[in-house]
């Protein structure tokens, strides 16, 4: 199996299609097929079940795919040693974490980590938390930028900032009539205005009206939604489940139900419209449950890249600054 068909064969398996392989490659889908065909017929046996959908791989194509997984990780380690040899000249960093993030919070950091390193190319993995982590203990993502959500037992955290979470409603949800001194607005959160902590928080038992947008167990929010219900001790009426939390801000935004919202998408989601924002009185004992830690995390029993330390490193610098954003002033 040559590194071409490796690659092919694993990008295959996890687009689902050959035609989504090709897009992720950027080759034609007739490529992608004759390579996997070769590689078949070097074999003498199908590595997928063509007649799937999404494709599927027989027993022979499980042991074609698991090496090769474990092929290109061994590959993204002797990379990352050698750029430690050659002072970070040359190497890949491979970051881990959600859609959302990788769009709206991580780019321009990475502009400027390639710029102080240019021979160092940047990949972002983007998918769910559970996949995230697998990537991590199969060596497939050097670093993964989540919510504190890792087993101690497998991973190394690093605490990254503080994520609170408010109550989005449409303005047009009958809900929201009379409680105008409870409304936090876009400006009031991104601008830490003084209305942030001097408006009233709202109580949970007025949360037993609402209908809300939940995510789905494979999101990172997931448990923020869950932990809210468990500590008011609601059984909450649901209107939507959605898969991300972008698609989730926009349903809000569409009145299809309320929903909790990251400050983070809050700051840099680049959204134009806004729902209301409310904070929730929490019971006792229930300190913090409308907040999240972000961490940097990594599998203990690998290899963590110097580049990868230097990434961490300038985020942390970043982030202290008070901005997940630069400006060309900062490094």
């Amino acid at each position: 199996m040559t590194t071409q068909q490796m690659k092919y064969l694993i990008a295959v398996v996890e687009e689902g299609s050959f035609s989504g392989a090709a897009r992720r490659m950027f080759v034609s889908q007739p490529s992608i097929s004759q390579m996997i065909k070769a590689l078949e017929k070097q074999e003498g046996s199908p590595l997928l079940e063509r007649n799937s959908n999404p494709l599927k791989l027989t027993p022979v194509g499980e042991a074609y795919y698991e090496a090769a997984v474990k092929i290109e990780s061994v590959y993204r380690e002797l990379d990352n040693k050698l750029a430690e040899i050659n002072q970070l000249k040359v190497g890949t960093l491979t970051i881990g974490t959600s859609p959302f993030r990788a769009s709206c919070m991580l780019p321009r950091s990475i502009a400027h980590f390639q710029k102080q390193f240019p021979g160092i190319k940047v990949d972002i993995v983007s998918d769910n938390i559970e996949k995230l982590k697998q990537y991590l203990v199969d060596g497939e993502i050097d670093i993964c930028i989540e919510n504190d959500i890792f087993q101690s037992q497998q991973f190394v955290t690093e605490g990254l900032s503080t994520e609170h979470f408010y109550l989005a409603v449409d303005p047009n949800n009958p809900w929201c009539k009379d409680k105008q001194e409870y409304v936090l607005t876009k400006d009031d959160i991104v601008n830490d205005s003084e209305k942030l902590y001097s408006a009233p928080a709202i109580a949970p038992s007025q949360l037993e009206r609402l209908e809300f947008i939940l995510l789905d167990k494979q999101s990172e929010f997931f448990e923020v939604s869950r932990n809210v219900f468990d500590k008011c001790s609601i059984n909450p009426k649901v209107a939507l489940y959605s898969s991300n939390i972008e698609t989730k801000f926009h349903w809000i935004n569409s009145n299809l139900g309320a929903g909790f919202i990251p400050d983070t998408m809050i700051k840099f989601g680049n959204f134009i419209q806004h729902p209301y924002y409310f904070r929730i009185k929490e019971p006792r004992r229930s300190a913090g449950m409308c907040q999240k830690n972000i961490v940097v995390a990594y599998n203990r029993m690998h290899f963590l890249p110097r580049i990868a330390k230097e990434y961490i490193s300038q985020l942390k610098m970043l982030i202290g600054m008070g901005t997940w954003l630069v400006n060309d002033k900062i490094f």
